[in-house]
């Protein structure tokens, strides 16, 4: 089984990528890994990388022309044979965007799982991460400073969320997508790792999915990579966002958070499951509609 998992840079894109490994682990198909094959192994071994794993990790980006394998800005190739490369990999990680060729590579891929995250959290965690120590050095950009970062992007990455999550949900029936919420997790993890098998087809024992989940706490994680990982929690938005950020958001967002029911008052959300194609040409109107403030 090949697996690609995709989502919008912060949305829980590394906690995803445990999750799959142990589960790969557990059933008895441990990961194989192209990139570890790699010659570029040996030389990785001294970079100062952003945790521990990142240089063993398959990671590609999909454009309109190529698709390459990469590490961090590093180092990239293009891959130009695609049976070689599944050949050695079966977990597969991109933040790319949706375009003309994604559709291409995702039927490349036997399972593909999309990650969604409250992009309000998202913006504060990507401010944090972008001007980060390692992020200055290898993504260079003027702003240090996390507060100010913020408030000169706060719309950009709330409109590269929009744009990210509206085109993989809107063609998630036709490739097969399944959907998974980083908020689904914390709120019941058992619930949401219960419909992550279900979709990969793996069932594991009450023993085994407590091991994962002890396996993929916070906790755990943060001691391995403690420049990643900052926060395991969520709705931390409602205390450090301003009045006129959250009104943007709503402005920027809103249409997508009521569709996927983040909206809802209530502790526990009941996330949307179900995405027919016929919602989504109706939807990007509402997006667009409410984001018409900006250009006024």
């Amino acid at each position: 089984m090949k697996i690609l998992q995709i989502g919008s840079p912060k949305c829980g894109n590394f906690w995803l990528y445990k999750i799959l490994q142990q589960i790969l682990e557990l059933s008895g198909n441990p990961s194989s890994s192209f990139i570890q094959q790699h010659p570029i192994q040996e030389m990785a071994k001294s970079w100062e990388l952003n945790y521990p794993e990142q240089a063993q990790i398959d990671q590609i980006n999909i454009t309109d022309l190529q698709t390459v394998y990469r590490i961090s800005s590093i180092f990239q190739m293009p891959i130009d044979d695609w049976p070689t490369y599944l050949s050695k990999t079966n977990h597969v990680w991109t933040h790319s965007p949706f375009c003309k060729n994604s559709g291409n590579v995702f039927e490349l891929f036997d399972r593909k799982i999309y990650i969604i995250r409250d992009p309000r959290d998202m913006a504060i965690s990507a401010s944090k991460y972008y001007c980060s120590e390692y992020m200055l050095k290898y993504f260079p950009q003027e702003e240090s400073n996390p507060e100010r970062f913020l408030e000169k992007n706060f719309d950009k990455l709330l409109q590269e969320w929009v744009w990210h999550v509206w085109d993989h949900l809107r063609v998630s029936s036709k490739y097969n997508i399944h959907v998974a919420y980083f908020e689904g997790f914390l709120q019941d993890f058992q619930k949401e790792l219960s419909l992550l098998l279900d979709y990969l087809g793996t069932s594991l024992t009450s023993s085994e999915r407590l091991e994962l989940e002890q396996a993929v706490s916070f906790s755990t994680l943060k001691r391995k990579n403690p420049k990643h990982l900052k926060k395991g929690a969520s709705g931390y938005w409602k205390d450090q966002l301003t009045d006129y950020q959250i009104s943007r958001a709503e402005v920027i967002a809103g249409p997508l958070l009521e569709y996927l029911k983040y909206s809802e008052e209530t502790e526990t959300i009941n996330f949307r499951r179900d995405f027919p194609q016929e919602d989504f040409e109706d939807l990007k109107a509402e997006i667009i509609d409410s984001q018409q403030p900006l250009y006024n």
